[in-house]
């Protein structure tokens, strides 16, 4: 996960401009960055909006709790994250950040981070495989019927 995250970060600017180049042989280069500016404005105006109290309660649940915490967090935060990602230059940062504006979308997105960073669990009733020394272990029973060659301790 934190390799993904690190590529990320990595290829991010790389697309940014190919995002940014894409808009300038659209549009021209004053109209995109004007609206990258425009973007930026907006952003500012969403962090300003969502109060020092929640950007505060970000940054702590993130020390205590990680993305998780902020996925679980609910739509507060959410929302100051797409202040922060409409601030930063770049429309794919936008975009993303624009999407966090919009309830059904962050409500999603959050649920699909929690399922993501969730650790899959054993089913219930399997044995669970554990590294025992040989004088550690005994054999378990078939979930339908005990053997009765099963030694038990």
């Amino acid at each position: 996960m934190v390799k993904r995250i690190a590529i990320t970060l990595v290829l991010l600017p790389a697309a940014e401009v190919a995002a940014f180049l894409l808009v300038v042989w659209a549009v021209g280069f004053l109209p995109a960055l004007g609206l990258m500016i425009l973007t930026s404005v907006a952003g500012a105006l969403v962090l300003h909006r969502a109060g020092r109290g929640r950007i505060t309660r970000l940054g702590g649940t993130m020390r205590q709790r990680g993305i998780a915490g902020v996925a679980a967090e609910g739509g507060g935060v959410m929302f100051a994250i797409g202040g922060i990602l409409l601030v930063l230059p770049g429309f794919i940062t936008d975009l993303i950040g624009a999407g966090l504006l919009i309830g059904p979308v962050r409500r999603r997105l959050g649920a699909a981070i929690g399922r993501a960073l969730r650790v899959p669990r054993a089913a219930t009733g399997a044995p669970a495989t554990i590294d025992l020394a040989p004088d550690q272990w005994r054999s378990l029973p078939d979930q339908d019927q005990e053997r009765p060659n099963a030694t038990r301790r």
